[in-house]
C-alpha cells in the first residue's frame, strides 16, 4: 500500500519526532478493497512502522464505529469531518510522543498523575512546546481531551487497564434559533481539571484598512482568489464551503435567482444560495472529493451575486481550457472536462483553489489587524451586519433608558438568532454571543450603560 506523508509534527526543543500522519494513496486503498476508509488517517512510529492501535483507534472514530460519549453503546450514525480526523491524528501524535519521550507506560498511566499531572501541566508551562512558551488553554484542552478518548477506547478493546476521568455534571441551556426547541437544556460531563478557557474577544479591522489589505490581496494574487476573500468578507462563508462551491450553486441563469424582496432597492436585495458541500456536521459521504454535509440556505449581496456570474461567464472558461489542455490523452482530457465542478478555479494552472491556497492568499500581503485570517472575515460579516441592524434601532432610545435597554437587547438576540445564526450555521446562541458585545463596544458608550442599567 501506497502512503503519503502528511504535514510533519513540530519537534519539541530540537527532537526529532518519532511519530507521523500519513494517508495512503486514495485510488489504491480503494481498488484493494478499503474505500470506506481510503480518506482516513493513520500512524506511523519511529522504526518506521504502522502504530496499530492509534491507527485502529483512528479508523473506529473516522467510520463512527466507537464515540467518546456512548463508548460500549450504540455507534453513532455521524462520522467526524475530513478536518476533524485530520486534527484527531495530530493532537493524538503529539500525546503519543510525549508518551515514549517520558516513558509513560500507557497501558497503566492515569488522569491525574500523567495526563493532567504531567501530560497538560507541561503544556501549559512551556516544557512541551516548540519555543518554550506555554501553550493557549484551548490547544491544551484539545489535546487532553483527545489523549483521554484514545485511552478511553484502549480500556474499551482491553488494551489496557480501566482509564477513569473524573467529572462534573454541568446543566447547559441553550437556544437556538435553528432548533425545534426553543429552550433547549441537557445535562453534560466536564473533565475535571480542564483548563479554564478566557472568554474570546474579536478585534475588527477598520474599514480603511481593511479596504488597504483587500486591494493589496486583488494586486497580490488576483482577480479570482481577490473574489474569494471579498466574497468571505460579505457572505460569512467558512473557508471549506467557499472552495466547494460549484458552478451552478448560484443558478446560470439570473432569471432563477431568488432574491430576499422585489420591493427593495438594487443595492439591498441578496439572493439565496444552497450549501451542501464541505458544510460543517456530519458528513453523508463525498462528491468530486468534497464531504457532503448538512445543508442549509444563506443569502449574498446581489452585487457580488452579479461579480460572481460575471467570473463565472468570462473568466473561468479560459483558465479551465488551461487546465484542459494540459492533459495528454483525450480520455483525461473529457475526465478533466467532467471532474471542473467547482467554481473557483485558479486563472493560470485551472486547477481548484484549495482551502490552503485561499489562505496563503488572504495572508499574502499587510493584515489590518494580528491574527487577520479566513475566520475572522466571518467574524467581520456578523459584527458588521449586527451592528448595522442595530443602528437602525437606535432611535428606541428615545422610549427611556429601561425600556429601550430592553427592546434593543429583545432586537439584537432576533438578529442573532434570525440572520446571523442560520447564514453561519452556527446551532446554539453561544457562538454568536461574540457579535453582541463586540457591536455593543463599537456602538459608543450611550448603548453599553443602557445595557448595565437595565429595566427601571
Amino acid at each position: 500500500m501506497e502512503f503519503n506523508l502528511s504535514l510533519p509534527s513540530i519537534p519539541q526543543h530540537g527532537h526529532q519526532m518519532k511519530f507521523s500522519v500519513y494517508y495512503s494513496d486514495n485510488p489504491t486503498t480503494t481498488r484493494a478493497g478499503f474505500g470506506r476508509a481510503a480518506h482516513l488517517p493513520c500512524i506511523f512510529d519511529a522504526r518506521p512502522g504502522y502504530h496499530r492501535f492509534a491507527s485502529h483507534y483512528l479508523l473506529d472514530r473516522g467510520l463512527a464505529i466507537w464515540h467518546p460519549i456512548t463508548r460500549r453503546g450504540p455507534a453513532r450514525n455521524n462520522p467526524p469531518s475530513d478536518q476533524t480526523m485530520r486534527n484527531y491524528a495530530h493532537w493524538l501524535v503529539n500525546f503519543l510522543e510525549w508518551a515514549e519521550l517520558r516513558n509513560i507506560d500507557l497501558v497503566t498511566c492515569t488522569y491525574r498523575d500523567h495526563v493532567q499531572g504531567r501530560y497538560q501541566a507541561e503544556m501549559l508551562n512551556g516544557i512541551w512546546s516548540c519555543d518554550g512558551s506555554g501553550l493557549s488553554p484551548r490547544t491544551v484542552n484539545l489535546r487532553v481531551q483527545q489523549a483521554c478518548d484514545y485511552l478511553s477506547w484502549l480500556e474499551d478493546n482491553s488494551h489496557r487497564q480501566p482509564f477513569e476521568i473524573p467529572c462534573d455534571t454541568v446543566l447547559l441551556k441553550g437556544r437556538s434559533s435553528l432548533s425545534a426547541v426553543g429552550h433547549a437544556a441537557q445535562y453534560v460531563n466536564v473533565r475535571k481539571g480542564k483548563v479554564r478557557e478566557a472568554s474570546k474577544i474579536i478585534h475588527m479591522p477598520a474599514s480603511s484598512d481593511l479596504k488597504i489589505w483587500l486591494k493589496d490581496v486583488y494586486e497580490k494574487v488576483g482577480h479570482i482568489r481577490g473574489l474569494m476573500c471579498e466574497t468571505i468578507l460579505l457572505s460569512g462563508l467558512r473557508r471549506e464551503e467557499l472552495c466547494c462551491l460549484r458552478t451552478n450553486t448560484l443558478p446560470l441563469n439570473p432569471s432563477d435567482w431568488e432574491l430576499s424582496s422585489s420591493g427593495t432597492p438594487l443595492a439591498q436585495q441578496r439572493v439565496q444560495i444552497k450549501l451542501q458541500y464541505g458544510t460543517k456536521g456530519p458528513s453523508y459521504g463525498h462528491d468530486h472529493g468534497d464531504k457532503i454535509g448538512p445543508a442549509r440556505f444563506i443569502w449574498i449581496p446581489l452585487h457580488l451575486a452579479e461579480r460572481i456570474h460575471e467570473y463565472r461567464m468570462k473568466m473561468r472558461s479560459p483558465a479551465l481550457k488551461t487546465w484542459v489542455n494540459q492533459a495528454t490523452t483525450l480520455d483525461e482530457k473529457r475526465r478533466r472536462v467532467n471532474d471542473a465542478v467547482h467554481l473557483f478555479i485558479d486563472e493560470k494552472s485551472g486547477r481548484r483553489v484549495s482551502a490552503k491556497k485561499l489562505y496563503s492568499a488572504w495572508t499574502c500581503g499587510a493584515l489590518p489587524v494580528k491574527g487577520w485570517a479566513p475566520h475572522q472575515g466571518r467574524h467581520w460579516w456578523a459584527c458588521s451586519t449586527l451592528l448595522q441592524e442595530m443602528k437602525r434601532h437606535e432611535r428606541l432610545r428615545d422610549l427611556g433608558i429601561g425600556v429601550a435597554a430592553a427592546l434593543l437587547e429583545s432586537t439584537a438576540m432576533s438578529i442573532l438568532r434570525l440572520q446571523i445564526q442560520p447564514q453561519l450555521g452556527h446551532r446554539h446562541d453561544s457562538s454568536t454571543m461574540i457579535y453582541l458585545k463586540w457591536a455593543i463596544a463599537a456602538l459608543g458608550e450611550s448603548l453599553p450603560i443602557l445595557y448595565e442599567s437595565g429595566p427601571q
